[in-house]
């Protein structure tokens, strides 16, 4: 029980040692508001995904993690609210193309607001929009539950890695055949992803020094395996050999729809993974290639693949000849820019050195040497010289093709 004095001392003390009634609740409430507020705002945040083919808005987050979902997971979804729960193998063709992508960064009990535009907006059985056409569908989607792992290709044996992958490219080729290119683009992809895991062929023992190529670099290092040291496991062998049959028409394809898309710069890196990884003879990489390099203006690079596909197919020589016309014609485009340049060069130089003769002098140069000295004689004579070697090895170029 307090004494008079400490009642007093207390009341004097404006309430410090007191604690008014409620206020626990009061603050408890405000850090509730609080909380509620930070997740309605980090709810309330839009991503942006597939160049904006595909929004995100985050309408409620789940009350617990939960478990990671991927290809492989059955999911049972609603896509409004109050709708009966459906299921559904994420990675399989069922979902439209935004909901697919959206399940993968989301997890169980998530409300989340879905844009799709374009294909993404699309199931596969649906055909591709119309050029020019804005589709756009929205969805409330909901992930109820899920079961079930996500696929794991360092956990997949061989036969199950190349099953999934020719599985992807035959519904890569569908989507090719109805203008998908996007979504057939996606299949190759995830195919290809599949076939980067390769097993270990060299079972080890260096079986003498001859691999080590001596001392004095590393460039026989690189064929320690190749010398006969190394026993090779002949599964392992099979399985890589397996395994770059079933890439290769993945990236033939896969660099067949950038094309269509004018992707030239990716299109030839997939064409270039077929010839320097797989089979350096491989017709439709060469070609495509060759074309591709066309296009991003690689003249002397295009006319050997080209060239290189026609000997090894002569069936392909009308495609390749014309392919062969329209390198001439870009390169004869190049000539005359080369031209104009030179003749721009050439009357700024004969206009230097007019300028330099009506003066009586040479007109010294800014010195940005640093010590070095150096003059400037009539510049004429020099770009004279420039302009025909420069028109020389245009005449040259021109005559290769």
């Amino acid at each position: 029980m307090l004494s008079n004095a400490d009642l007093e001392h207390l009341l004097e003390s404006d309430g410090d040692g007191l604690e008014a009634p409620g206020s626990k609740q009061e603050e408890a409430s405000k850090d509730a508001d609080a909380e509620e507020s930070r997740c309605k705002e980090e709810a309330a945040s839009e991503v942006v995904l597939c160049d904006g083919a595909v929004r995100n808005t985050l309408r409620r987050r789940a009350a617990a993690q939960g478990s990671r979902i991927g290809d492989g997971c059955i999911i049972a979804y609603r896509t409004a609210e109050g709708q009966p729960l459906s299921e559904v193998e994420v990675g399989a063709a069922a979902l439209p193309w935004a909901l697919e992508i959206t399940a993968r960064r989301v997890q169980v009990g998530d409300v989340v607001d879905v844009v799709g535009i374009g294909e993404h907006a699309l199931a596969d059985e649906e055909s591709a929009p119309s050029e020019g056409s804005d589709l756009e569908r929205r969805w409330r989607f909901e992930i109820a539950t899920v079961r079930g792992n996500q696929h794991d290709k360092f956990r997949m044996s061989v036969d199950e890695r190349i099953d999934m992958a020719s599985r992807l490219r035959e519904r890569g080729n569908a989507m090719l055949k109805r203008g998908r290119l996007q979504r057939a683009a996606d299949y190759y992809e995830r195919g290809s992803s599949l076939m980067d895991v390769i097993e270990a062929e060299d079972m080890g023992g260096m079986g003498g020094m001859d691999g080590m190529g001596g001392m004095d670099g590393m460039g026989g290092m690189g064929n320690m395996a190749g010398k006969g040291g190394g026993k090779k496991d002949e599964k392992a062998v099979a399985n890589n050999k397996r395994i770059r049959e079933c890439q290769k028409p993945i990236l033939l394809n896969w660099a067949l729809v950038l094309m269509k898309r004018s992707c030239w710069q990716e299109a030839e890196r997939k064409c270039a993974e077929v010839i320097l990884d797989i089979d350096g003879c491989c017709v439709k990489a060469l070609f495509r290639r060759g074309q591709c390099q066309v296009q991003l203006g690689n003249l002397e690079e295009a006319k050997k693949d080209l060239l290189k596909a026609r000997d090894l197919d002569d069936s392909i020589a009308s495609d390749v000849e014309k392919e062969l016309a329209k390198l001439k014609r870009q390169q004869k485009v190049l000539d005359r820019r080369d031209r104009g340049w030179a003749q721009k060069a050439l009357e700024q130089g004969l206009a230097d050195a007019r300028s330099a003769a009506s003066t009586g002098r040479e007109k010294p140069e800014e010195n940005t040497d640093d010590g070095i000295e150096c003059s400037v004689k009539d510049s004429a004579p020099v770009v004279h010289q420039c302009v025909f070697l420069l028109l020389r090895c245009s005449r040259r170029s021109r005559a290769q093709f």
